[in-house]
């Protein structure tokens, strides 16, 4: 919705706002119910239709993860009549809203409209409108909700809180049997249930005075549990409640002091509670400052940089090369020039129509952690290049230049297949580096061994751009993305160590893999709707599996918990043991599923074949 579509002027008074998601809401019967509680319901009174009334668009229609367009139109909205009353010089206008949308759209609207006068109207089984939420009526005095499950004082552990508010219905245990494929009971910090008095029923809310008490008890009950519940990852909400309880519940959610509230929504078919929308703070947290230390140190690594990347830029100049730069796609790499300076605000990496590199000082500082790590200059050298060619292969792929933890993700499994080419063709260029500058060293240890030493420096790279350290959980897209190649350097070290001749061509085929049953939650670093899985089972009862899919060959390790909990292990514990160690803890794993499925290790050639 644009500003000029919401038809105020200076004149404007109040604004009507008929919402119709589920069914069309006539003007007549909005401005006669103004004018039935006492209000002026014509005169400098204007009306605007949020989202008009269509079969095909309601969000009831759609999967659960096509409703983000629906709750987007509620922040254009909101957006659209401030920048509308900035232009007339109006203070926030009052709002009369007819709500006929799912209760999680009513919620999240009622959470964008805060401190403004709102008054939400009921309609009944008949049809006709009542006062069922006015922000500046006074609360009643007697609570309205009794709160079951609420820790009553501080408390450890980490997971999802889930709240469930029951009005109308009972529906607690329909939720909890409903979200129990995907949110398993033992990963629940907390399970806190709000309920009328007198129990669930149609009737139970009777006028403003009670939703305006409800109101504040759940804000009671939100602040409540970000103050005990401090390992809480997020609030998962469940409702059944009238409509305009829903947005008085929405105008007490305030995302910069409580914990994420992710809302559940019935699906059409009433067989699950779906997430469709996450409320959290959408400012970004601000970076901390560098100390001139921090660019001293950030300085020093970039003109290591700025030295590997001229090297490998003129050794891809070289005609012998030219394979290699037309599978880039994109000559603009090779008149690419890195910045002097290291960036301390967020930039894009590589702008490739201007052949431009801007390197961030906090990525230039874990660069050079990383260096300290490595056992030798010419790896450091080497996860360098390959991270150069990875960002640089993502032009052809569609010009993708925000590859950092801060902004990926919104089509994961899409980003997933891309970000898998590009680690290949990084492979590929750095095994042709080693060729032209160490022939002998490659002939002397085979392409396999040559190439498996690349891969865990590409994991090494990897790692740079884990959020915190240390690592206790991973978001569900890297995780896979570090299962894929570990699977893929551990499948040549065997490969190297019985066939030392064999040529690595065609031995990086795609595999698709994937871990299920950990324990999971909403990431807190992104604000798209991604998981974050633990590295570690604890108390999960639950069946966990290693699915893996490799050149026409489905393989699935069922409820192997020791060899999935070695795993999880291992990847938290990446930076304590000797590299060395961490190889071997890693290629010891992997034999074991290469003994149960040694078709696994057969030749693509003969894949090919047959």
């Amino acid at each position: 919705m644009r500003s000029e579509d919401i038809p105020i002027n200076p004149r404007t008074r109040a604004l009507i706002v008929r919402y119709e998601q589920d069914r069309a809401v006539a003007d007549d019967a909005a401005r006669n119910t103004l004018i039935q509680h006492g209000l002026e319901g014509d005169r400098d009174v204007a009306s605007v239709v949020l989202h008009p009334h269509d079969r095909v668009r309601s969000a009831r229609n759609l999967p659960a993860n096509e409703w983000t367009d629906a709750f987007s139109e509620h922040a254009r909205f909101v957006e659209a009549l401030r920048k509308r009353e900035m232009e007339f010089g109006l203070d926030p206008l009052p709002v009369h809203l007819f709500g006929c949308a799912p209760l999680t759209l009513m919620l999240d609207l009622g959470a964008l409209l805060p401190r403004r006068p709102l008054r939400v109207y009921q309609q009944a089984q008949d049809g006709s409108w009542s006062l069922g939420y006015d922000r500046a009526a006074e609360p009643n005095s007697e609570p309205f909700f009794q709160v079951e499950g609420l820790p009553a004082r501080r408390q450890g552990g980490k997971g999802p809180v889930v709240l469930i508010v029951e009005v109308t219905r009972a529906i607690r245990d329909n939720v909890l049997s409903k979200i129990s494929a995907w949110l398993p009971e033992s990963s629940i910090l907390a399970t806190v249930c709000l309920r009328p008095l007198e129990g669930p029923s149609a009737s139970a809310l009777q006028g403003p005075g009670q939703a305006a008490r409800a109101a504040a008890q759940f804000r009671e009950v939100l602040n409540s549990l970000h103050q005990n519940l401090e390992g809480a990852e997020s609030v998962f909400l469940a409702m059944d409640a009238p409509g305009s309880l829903a947005t008085a519940l929405g105008s007490a959610v305030n995302p910069t002091t409580q914990h994420p509230l992710v809302l559940l929504q019935l699906s059409a078919d009433h067989r699950r509670y779906d997430e469709v929308h996450v409320i959290c703070a959408r400012r970004a947290v601000p970076r901390r400052a560098p100390s001139a230390d921090d660019l001293l140190k950030a300085t020093r690594t970039l003109l290591e940089v700025r030295r590997v990347h001229g090297e490998l830029v003129s050794w891809l100049r070289a005609p012998a090369q030219g394979a290699l730069v037309q599978h880039l796609g994109s000559r603009s790499y090779l008149r690419s020039e890195i910045d002097d300076e290291p960036a301390v605000t967020d930039t894009p990496l590589f702008r490739h129509h201007g052949g431009k590199w801007k390197f961030g000082w906090d990525l230039l500082l874990g660069l050079g952690a990383l260096q300290e790590r490595l056992d030798t200059r010419e790896d450091w050298n080497e996860c360098l290049r390959l991270f150069l060619i990875h960002e640089a292969f993502h032009v052809r792929q569609g010009g993708l230049t925000s590859y950092n933890y801060r902004g990926i993700g919104w089509v994961g499994l899409v980003l997933e297949a891309a970000d898998y080419d590009a680690d290949a063709v990084g492979l590929e260029v750095a095994l042709a580096w080693r060729k032209a500058m160490h022939g002998g060293a490659v002939a002397g240890v085979g392409e396999l061994k040559t190439l498996e030493a690349i891969i865990w420096n590409s994991l090494e790279m990897l790692r740079v751009f884990e959020p915190e350290r240390p690592v206790r959980d991973l978001a569900e897209r890297r995780l896979r993305r570090y299962l894929i190649w570990l699977f893929h350097v551990c499948r040549l070290s065997v490969l190297a160590a019985s066939a030392p001749e064999r040529a690595a061509r065609g031995e990086l085929d795609r595999v698709t893999v994937e871990l299920v049953g950990l324990p999971s939650f909403r990431d807190p670093h992104e604000a798209y709707a991604q998981r974050r899985v633990e590295l570690r089972l604890g108390d999960v009862r639950e069946p966990v599996m290693l699915a893996l899919y490799f050149r026409h060959r489905l393989v699935r390790l069922d409820n192997d918990r020791a060899w999935v909990e070695d795993l999880l292990t291992t990847l938290r514990e990446w930076e304590l043991p000797p590299r060395k160690d961490l190889r071997e803890r890693v290629r010891l794993l992997f034999e074991r599923l290469f003994d149960k499925c040694p078709d696994l290790l057969v030749d693509a050639s003969n894949v090919t074949a047959r």
